[in-house]
């Protein structure tokens, strides 16, 4: 089921289509079936440390769980930051447009974790925006898929196959080139060389 956002390019507000692409569509899948000795297919069970029962597929799941035991629903969790107070909750992309702004290089988004791709129906696009993209423009905003404490990007780029918009968090370590300072083998042997193992 698709979504559809708007977003703002140099003052024109533009409705979009968004299809989410799964990761079973861009690599494919597999699925490995268990069989008996007569070719039946088998089912996941679970055995109880007891040994008295078998749990089959559906007889279990994940709970939250409160300190006296009980049921806490999605509903009732709040997320708080470290030192235990509320987040604030921010509100959705859906709820209102979102300006695109860039070009932007493509080490911007280096700089992100790409958590979720989506392709755009590129048929509603401003002509301008749609023809800034063919030429390998790369355009951001800020992005939620749903009301979220996190505040996430999106980076919209084309190729070949369509356009599409990667959403992404900022990553927390530094990006490694082929300018990075490397460790040698040979530093790594003069730390070595440094222990003392005449004590042990």
């Amino acid at each position: 089921m698709s979504k559809v956002i708007e977003v703002v390019f140099h003052g024109t507000v533009a409705r979009i289509a968004l299809e989410r692409v799964g990761r079973d569509q861009l690599y494919g899948s597999t699925r490995r079936i268990g069989l008996d000795s007569k070719g039946r297919e088998c089912a996941t069970a679970f055995l109880t440390r007891d040994g008295q029962h078998v749990l089959g597929p559906g007889c279990t799941a994940g709970l939250y769980l409160d300190q006296h035991g009980d049921v806490v629903t999605n509903e009732d969790l709040v997320m708080t930051d470290p030192q235990g107070i509320p987040a604030e909750k921010l509100p959705s992309t859906a709820s209102s447009p979102q300006e695109l702004s860039g070009p932007v290089p493509v080490e911007a988004i280096l700089e992100h974790v790409v958590t979720d791709l989506y392709q755009v129906d590129n048929s509603d696009l401003d002509n301008t925006m749609a023809a800034s993209l063919t030429q390998g423009d790369i355009y951001q905003m800020p992005f939620r898929s749903r009301a979220s404490f996190k505040d996430t990007h999106a980076f919209m780029l084309a190729n070949e196959h369509g356009v599409f918009l990667l959403v992404a968090q900022p990553a927390r370590f530094e990006f490694v080139g082929q300018d990075s300072q490397a460790v040698s083998e040979e530093d790594e042997e003069e730390e070595h060389n440094d222990l003392d193992f005449e004590m042990m």
